[in-house]
C-alpha cells in the first residue's frame, strides 16, 4: 500500500495491482484485460515498433522514478532498461522469462547506492546495537585546517577511513 507500481506487460500475473499501477504494454488482449480488470489507474499503450517517445513521457511523468517496476515481457532490452525506472531505494522485479543466453549490463551505481540517506535510521540503530563493529574503520583523524592532508591520506591509501573534526 502506498507504493508506485510501474508494470512494463500486462499478462495475466503481473495484473495483481498495488496502489498506484501504471500498466506500460502494447495495445492488444493484453492490455484490453488490464483495462477490463482495472488493474491500473493509468494505462501507456506502447508502440511495437518504436515505443521510445512513450518511455521518454513515462519518465518525464514520473522524474524519480516508482516504487516498484515489474519486468514482466521477457523482453531483455526493456529488462535493461527497467532499472532507469525505480526510484532510489526502489525495488525491480525480474518476473519476465528470458532465455539462458541473455545478459543484461547496468553500472554498479544502478543496483547499489551507499549514500542513501534513508537508511541512515537503520544504520545508525545497528551501531547503536553494538552488533556492527566499527573499531579502526576511521584510522586517521584530521582537523578542519588540515583537511588537504587528509584528502591525501585518501588518495595514496594510508588511510582506511579519514575523518575531519571540528573544534
Amino acid at each position: 500500500m502506498g507504493s508506485s507500481v510501474l508494470l512494463f506487460g500486462a499478462g495475466p500475473t503481473g495484473l495483481c495491482g498495488g496502489c498506484r499501477v501504471v500498466v506500460a504494454a502494447p495495445e492488444g488482449l493484453k492490455m484490453d484485460l488490464a483495462k477490463s480488470l482495472e488493474a491500473g489507474d493509468e494505462y501507456v499503450a506502447l508502440s511495437r515498433q518504436d515505443p521510445s517517445a512513450q518511455f521518454e513521457k513515462l519518465k518525464k511523468e514520473n522524474p524519480y522514478g516508482f516504487d516498484i517496476v515489474v519486468e514482466a515481457t521477457g523482453s531483455v532490452k526493456i529488462l535493461e532498461d527497467s532499472i532507469n525506472y525505480v526510484r532510489r531505494g526502489g525495488k525491480l522485479v525480474v518476473y519476465g522469462v528470458y532465455n539462458n543466453e541473455a545478459r543484461v549490463s547496468w553500472p554498479p551505481s544502478k543496483i547499489c547506492n551507499f549514500s542513501e540517506t534513508y537508511k541512515f535510521p537503520a544504520a545508525i540503530d545497528y551501531l547503536d546495537s553494538g552488533k556492527v563493529k566499527v573499531k579502526g574503520i576511521v584510522n586517521k583523524v584530521f582537523k578542519l585546517e588540515e583537511w588537504e592532508q587528509c584528502l591525501e591520506s585518501m588518495r595514496n591509501k594510508s588511510a582506511i577511513k579519514a575523518a575531519i573534526t571540528f573544534d
